[in-house]
């Protein structure tokens, strides 16, 4: 998933800052389960977190 920089501020204005560390051109967002990483990729910030988390509860859910 890829948002714009206004977009990604947005969402994160949504969170409580001390789960949200800043580096240039990366920002994670400390969970519970697992972090979710956003890269500078151009002009967008981009995760594979929803990726990582539906591949994780498929593989949860066989038996």
């Amino acid at each position: 998933m890829c948002l714009t920089p206004e977009a990604l501020a947005m969402f994160l204005n949504l969170l409580s800052p001390d789960i949200i560390d800043v580096e240039p051109n990366r920002i994670t967002v400390r969970a519970e389960v697992r972090d979710a990483v956003w890269l500078a990729t151009g002009d967008k910030w981009c995760t594979d977190a929803d990726r990582t988390n539906a591949a994780h509860h498929l593989d949860r859910a066989m038996p």
